[in-house]
């Protein structure tokens, strides 16, 4: 279907209270890890709203949320020591868009998931570094009177669990109702030693010149890709834990379902890639700082920035695909009971040393050539539970597009039924794609969203 979305309006938002100046956030080193140096592109779709006045009080909540959360407010600069990145908390404002799908109603599509003019709904990827980038909210009215929220924001500030932490307490304060979390901006709890000492070795990053292009941002972009959702029910999860924990490579306790849905994935892709043996195939996967004792001394809830450490988990493809998928599960397993305090503070020190020698960091997968698999997890935040006061949110999408992080990108996301389903959206090149989707083994735990 074809539908045109109509600018209706435009307008910078700032803070409702003035940020005392001058003010300047310091990135962390895990802030950089991350970024890919872009923005990340979400959608929230809402039911129709009786107010007249929708755009008018988003706005307004919008710069009463931007006072604690004025970090989003501010400018993305250049350090001055001319390596890393800071904030300027200059409450030059962020971006506010009205926009008009008159043509396009929800009913259009079986599901949202599928909305083909969702590439519309927010504006095209941005550079951090302009010095007039800013984060971009658009509303977008349907025909049917559904409220589309396209929001672009910058990884380098904002990971998951914190864009989330915003979107509520912005839904919050629209509702009128005061904070459940107040932001924490305190990035010196990942700070480096001083001097830097990496104790252990670093696997999972490494460095490259600024003007590398072979990062995770990079990728065959003469290959056609293809983006597909897949859908898990409950009963489908728990068929793929007790195969695991029944399996020959068991750890005593079931697999827990990241456990074993990350295995599936890594094993079926390995497979539908048809990889020689000998190939080393990685898996990226994030561990939050923020979980029970990982951090010492906690890190706070309310934290706001990338507090995630990104493993590269790696085996031979031969032993992916040959061997029962308890296998991979217990690799997943056995990386994440292992990994301490300070793996993850050798590896800030280690990215102290390489950015103050100019140079950029990277994960230490493979997404160009085809070997690897960068997987980001989102199924356990309340995306369905946002409701600025009209209703919770109808569906929630995590925008794509090819080639995004590069070859082999896999998103776990929460599904609009709730509790134990998930849905898996997975990029890969068309003829790699062709044939997971007819795996058997992966056909048995999902079901090809329609």
């Amino acid at each position: 279907m074809a539908s045109v979305v109509t600018v209706l309006g435009s307008w910078t938002v700032k803070p409702e209270t003035p940020t005392p100046q001058p003010r300047i956030h310091k990135l962390s080193n895990l802030d950089f890890h991350i970024s890919f140096e872009n923005y990340t592109k979400q959608v929230y779709y809402f039911p129709p709203s009786s107010r007249d006045d929708l755009v008018a009080s988003l706005k307004a909540s919008l710069s009463r949320v931007l006072v604690p959360f004025y970090v989003l407010a501010g400018r993305v600069r250049k350090a001055e020591d001319g390596h890393k990145l800071e904030v300027d908390c200059n409450d030059a404002g962020v971006s506010f868009v009205e926009a008009s799908a008159p043509d396009a109603s929800f009913s259009d599509w079986k599901n949202m998931a599928f909305c083909s003019i969702e590439q519309h709904l927010n504006p095209s990827d941005v550079a951090i570094t302009d010095p007039d980038t800013a984060p971009i909210f658009k509303v977008t009215k349907f025909k049917c009177g559904g409220i589309a929220l396209g929001i672009l924001t910058a990884e380098v500030i904002l990971d998951g669990s914190s864009f989330f932490a915003f979107v509520n307490s912005w839904s919050e304060i629209h509702r009128g109702l005061p904070l459940s979390r107040p932001p924490v901006f305190a990035s010196n709890i990942f700070q480096a030693r001083q001097p830097p000492a990496i104790i252990l070795p670093v696997r999972d990053y490494y460095s490259s010149p600024i003007y590398n292009t072979h990062s995770a941002k990079a990728t065959d972009v003469t290959c056609e890709y293809v983006v597909k959702m897949f859908e898990m029910d409950p009963d489908q999860v728990d068929d793929l834990i007790r195969d695991v924990h029944s399996g020959p490579y068991s750890y005593g306790r079931p697999p827990t379902s990241f456990e074993a849905t990350s295995a599936m994935i890594w094993k079926a892709t390995t497979e539908a890639r048809d990889l020689q043996d000998s190939i080393i195939t990685s898996y990226v996967y994030a561990i939050s700082l923020k979980g029970k004792n990982r951090w010492n001394p906690p890190v706070p809830a309310s934290y706001i920035g990338n507090s995630i450490h990104s493993p590269c988990l790696t085996a031979k493809a031969g032993d992916i695909k040959s061997r029962h998928l308890s296998y991979a599960a217990r690799l997943f397993h056995e990386d994440i009971l292992s990994t301490t305090q300070e793996h993850m503070q050798s590896a800030i020190d280690w990215m102290e040393m390489e950015l103050g020698r100019g140079r950029k960091i990277n994960l230490n997968g493979d997404f160009v050539s085809g070997t690897g698999i960068y997987s980001t997890s989102l199924h356990s935040f309340p995306v369905y539970s946002v409701d600025f006061g009209w209703g919770k949110t109808v569906h929630y999408s995590l925008v794509m597009q090819p080639p995004w992080y590069g070859n082999g990108v896999t998103v776990i996301l929460p599904s609009p039924r709730g509790g134990r389903h998930r849905r898996l959206l997975i990029s890969l090149p068309a003829i790699h794609m062709k044939k997971l989707v007819n795996h058997e083994f992966f056909r048995k735990y999902t079901t090809l969203g329609s």
